[in-house]
């Protein structure tokens, strides 16, 4: 298996393929993550999200990357912390998704709340919060980021919208409450925008424990206070392709997030664009990657 263990001392830039499949990347049909390495490759990405489809051997998804001169690049492990699976089962997949990941050579992970029934039907605005839930999800979130620790992952808190750890409060009571030796964070700027956060307050407040960053990016018209549900779902929000805009088109000042990091960050800067806005997503991607060109932070390969 052809991997990188060596530790980077500068940012490297990335791309999750998102767009390419509107299904967890784990999951998706393999000719289209194979039309999305092809085409990240050609316009001059150098490492993907690590996402290891399900039907394919490790060693064979390494290879597969190294066809298209592609190095892996920080992933996700997720769980809804709902309670719906029980706590032995969430354990033993962040265990496996460690070695996945420590195999490949990538020594973080992003740690995500996974969206829930509640909280996708009324995005953005911490719909049923209950306080004492939040105290179990972020016990619940401290066990497995221990878990992934041992494993020898650097856990990453990586907030998003409709999932139970989504608004500011719900943020910081789980990255105060477990602190920087449990748990970095690994935000993304347009779920975080979207949520009702201002990004660039938020990694200036957490800028010592930020791992890695997903740089994305959100259109006006639903980040507004008034309008963040709109009575309409997360999903009916996001076809509407007036939520996620290309990285660098939306409102979040992304160039004051890279600013803001500080001098010792050398996790990865992952593109992502959720469902592109314009017709293209092939153009979608060269846009996103055309504006990470004259990003303010050096970025190496």
């Amino acid at each position: 298996m052809s991997t990188t263990t060596s530790r980077r001392t500068r940012p490297r830039l990335a791309a999750s393929p998102m767009a390419y499949a509107y299904v967890p990347l784990t999951l998706a049909p393999l000719e289209q993550l194979a039309q999305a390495f092809a085409d990240l490759h050609d316009i001059g990405f150098t490492a993907v999200r690590s996402d290891v489809p399900q039907e394919l051997p490790l060693d064979d998804y390494a290879h597969w990357l190294d066809t298209y001169d592609l190095s892996p690049a920080t992933g996700i492990f997720a769980a809804t912390f709902d309670g719906e699976e029980e706590l032995a089962h969430v354990l033993e997949r962040a265990r496996r998704t460690a070695a996945q990941h420590t195999e490949l050579g990538l020594d973080r992970v992003m740690l995500l709340a996974d969206p829930v029934p509640a909280r996708r039907a009324r995005p953005a605005v911490g719909a049923d919060f209950d306080a004492a839930r939040l105290d179990r999800v972020v016990e619940e979130i401290g066990t497995v980021a221990r878990t992934l620790a041992a494993e020898g992952l650097r856990p990453l808190l990586h907030p998003r919208v409709s999932g139970l750890v989504e608004t500011e409060r719900e943020v910081r009571a789980v990255l105060d409450t477990l602190g920087p030796d449990v748990i970095g964070f690994g935000p993304d700027t347009g779920h975080l925008r979207w949520a009702g956060m201002d990004p660039v307050a938020m990694v200036t407040r957490y800028a010592e424990r930020v791992g890695a960053v997903h740089l994305s990016d959100v259109y006006g018209d639903y980040a507004q206070p008034t309008r963040r549900g709109r009575g309409k779902s997360y999903d009916e929000l996001v076809a509407t392709c007036r939520v996620w805009a290309e990285p660098g088109s939306g409102v979040v000042d992304l160039n004051g997030v890279l600013r803001a990091l500080p001098a010792s960050f050398d996790g990865d800067l992952v593109v992502e664009i959720e469902r592109a806005s314009i017709f293209s997503v092939y153009e979608a991607y060269r846009t996103a990657h055309e504006w990470a060109a004259q990003a303010p932070v050096p970025v190496g390969v």
